[in-house]
């Protein structure tokens, strides 16, 4: 990958969470999903979950002020292959969104699960390794 981008966007292998989900749109701040033909958006500091003092870093961030350290949005797991490889996101219910097919030959910083937490982490916030 060459820099940061700004969006990512693809039609993923599986949706939990969400009915006939067709399309997902990552942003550095939010998810976009496409289900039942209408667009679902679930913003990151609506369901971060801070490291320490969580609704002081909540309110610095909603003032727009810089905060210290990362804040959690999803869970993931990357030991499997490429279309079952998932970002589970603490929404209620939890929403988990599973990677395309891509080959597996697919060098890891190329992949749509790298290329995803990239995305999340220009927004500021970070997600946990289940694997």
């Amino acid at each position: 990958m060459n820099g940061p981008e700004s969006s990512l966007r693809f039609v993923p292998s599986g949706v939990d969470g969400l009915p006939d989900v067709a399309e997902v749109v990552f942003f550095p701040d939010r998810l976009e999903l496409l289900s039942q033909g209408r667009w679902v958006v679930v913003r990151f500091l609506d369901i971060a979950q801070w490291p320490h003092d969580g609704w002081f870093y909540r309110l610095l961030a909603r003032l727009g002020l810089g905060v210290r350290g990362r804040a959690y949005v999803a869970d993931r797991d990357w030991f499997h292959s490429p279309d079952r490889r998932f970002f589970r996101f603490f929404t209620e219910p939890p929403i988990t969104v599973y990677m395309a097919d891509e080959p597996f030959e697919t060098d890891y910083g190329s992949t749509l699960f790298r290329r995803l937490q990239d995305v999340i982490l220009e927004g500021g916030f970070c997600s946990w390794d289940l694997g």
